[in-house]
């Protein structure tokens, strides 16, 4: 397999959350009505559609952006590009009443190259306070390139890149690709 760790550590406390329990203040496109670029949303649109296809006859849903996971620890809502939840506590909701999402195992954002990194890791304080979220994934919508954050144990979070020529390995999902294969319609254009 491709994929190689580049260290390992363990994050801050979650009690930093914002003190007026609100979101960081992310980026428009992490807001319900914003748009992804074209190269985006064809990242996007493909690994959502090699998703569905690997959970097929699971109990597992796919939520696309501008569906919200709501981060209660946080009391936040945010705007992933994608995730993955197979938790029943969101099986059993029914989605067309709030459509939120609460116990995701994997989330992926495509990132812009007009958001910073400091505004993404904002994000992951957050999103790691997910009593399930197992993977947080960032792609570079231009280039096959993906940072993979994995948890191994309570607390503690390796991270994986992962480039041209690798497979990516998503263990929340047992689901290896080849990163080609997630990029092959979006970079061509």
């Amino acid at each position: 397999m491709g994929d190689r760790q580049l260290n390992s550590y363990t994050l801050p406390s979650p009690d930093l959350a914002p003190e007026n329990g609100l979101s960081y203040p992310f980026t428009s496109d992490q807001t319900p009505g914003s748009q992804q670029s074209p190269t985006q949303e064809r990242v996007t649109q493909t690994l959502s559609q090699l998703l569905i296809q690997h959970l097929r006859g699971t109990n597992a849903v796919v939520s696309l952006h501008p569906r919200p996971v709501y981060i209660e620890a946080a009391s936040a809502y945010c705007y992933p590009d994608l995730m993955v939840s197979h938790d029943p506590r969101d099986l059993d909701r029914p989605h067309g009443r709030d459509g939120v999402i609460q116990y995701p195992c994997l989330i992926i954002e495509v990132i812009s190259h007009s958001g910073s990194a400091g505004e993404k890791l904002g994000q992951f304080e957050q999103y790691r306070q997910i009593e399930t979220l197992e993977e947080y994934v960032w792609l570079d919508p231009t280039q096959p390139q993906l940072n993979c954050w994995r948890q191994i144990e309570p607390g503690v979070w390796e991270i994986y890149r992962y480039e041209p020529g690798d497979d990516v390995y998503l263990d929340s999902l047992s689901f290896l690709i080849e990163i080609e294969a997630i990029y092959n319609r979006a970079l061509i254009s």
